[in-house]
């Protein structure tokens, strides 16, 4: 994006039309919370950072722009300074390293998208505490600064809406050689334009899903055991308890690059769940500029959540946490109040009943340690 965002802002609420939400519901991260715990624009006196993170990116590597973008605006904001993307995330849109975009000569030419990978930890160190590991709940959270045009929960990661959002694949490695790919959902219909918006429920497994601009400061976060299954991993190639690398790898929005849907659960096959029967398109605004493409400002490592109970991952299992599993109740995959964080009891049966119950019951009231 990195864009005024005042100006596009304007530009994007005229011309956004609304699309029926789509299945993939879940709430995005928060940076900073308030001393509610709940979220909070990072320029609020009392915002701190959210202690659910315990570490970020401190370095990088491979880091290829896609095109020569980058160098018209690197005066003025310094787009291609990939340090940027270091530490902590602050919510400033404009603090972030871009990755550029690929317009249809550049991919007629062979031109590959933009891309760049952040260490985390010592690579040289098996083991390495800073490292990523598959531990319980979400792993990490990559922080975009996608924002918000109209949504129906702003300030807490959002359940649906329309956003302006560049996407991009998100892939892991042990070793900064091999690498496994979250397996990602994009059932956007068609192209949405240079300006045009998604709805991003329709969306899973992509970086970029969710807003991080304008005071609302919240990532997409990923769970290593999505790629538990991959061939790297299974092979031992890519160890999901020793993480040191992310690479995020822009996606034009053009519909020339495709999702992996094929090995996800089709929400449309309810109640006989069965597999996407294809792989989709994936689209976002495109052709952008100014740099265009994927903005990353920051990836976080997460503390693991003991509490699956914890819905809205403030640190305990409440009564906050139950209003929404309440309001979940009984409701499947794909239909309409579906949360999936709800889905509790393991394995998974993607509708939220009985044996969910069960499961909250047994961790009401767990506490996190790192909810001080």
């Amino acid at each position: 994006m990195s864009k005024r965002l005042g100006m596009i802002a304007i530009i994007l609420l005229v011309i956004t039309t609304v699309t029926k939400a789509g299945p993939y519901t879940e709430s995005g991260v928060n940076g900073y919370i308030g001393d509610d715990w709940r979220h909070a624009d990072p320029c609020d006196a009392d915002a701190v950072l959210n202690p659910i993170f315990r570490g970020w990116a401190t370095g990088f590597e491979d880091y290829f722009p896609s095109d020569d973008d980058l160098t018209h605006y690197q005066i003025d904001y310094d787009f291609n300074d990939p340090q940027r993307a270091l530490g902590p995330v602050d919510g400033n849109y404009l603090e972030v390293v871009g990755l550029g975009d690929l317009n249809s000569v550049e991919m007629a030419d062979g031109c590959a998208p933009g891309q760049i990978t952040l260490l985390f930890g010592n690579p040289s160190v098996p083991n390495d505490p800073n490292h990523i590991r598959n531990a319980g709940g979400y792993d990490f959270v990559v922080f975009e600064n996608a924002f918000l045009i109209n949504s129906t929960d702003p300030k807490f990661g959002f359940v649906a809406g329309e956003m302006f959002a560049e996407l991009g694949y998100v892939e892991v490695s042990s070793d900064g050689v091999n690498f496994a790919r979250f397996p990602s959902v994009s059932l956007t219909a068609g192209t949405v334009g240079a300006l045009g918006t998604i709805e991003i429920s329709n969306v899973f497994n992509l970086a970029g899903k969710h807003p991080n601009a304008g005071g609302v400061c919240t990532g997409t976060p990923f769970d290593l055991s999505d790629i538990a299954d991959d061939p790297n991993v299974v092979s031992g190639l890519v160890d999901i308890n020793n993480i040191s690398y992310v690479r995020i790898v822009d996606v034009p929005g053009s519909g020339d690059f495709y999702d992996e849907s094929i090995r996800h659960i089709d929400p449309d096959s309810w109640p006989n769940w069965d597999y996407y029967y294809t792989n989709s398109p994936i689209y976002d605004a495109w052709v952008t500029f100014n740099p265009g493409g994927v903005d990353l400002e920051a990836i976080g490592v997460l503390n693991e959540q003991k509490y699956s109970a914890d819905i809205n991952l403030d640190g305990v299992v409440d009564f906050d946490d139950f209003a929404v599993f309440a309001h979940a109740w009984k409701r499947h995959f794909g239909g309409t109040g579906w949360v999936m964080r709800c889905d509790l009891a393991e394995p998974k049966d993607f509708i939220i009943d009985e044996l969910d119950l069960a499961e909250f019951s047994e961790q009401w009231l767990g506490k996190e340690s790192w909810r001080y």
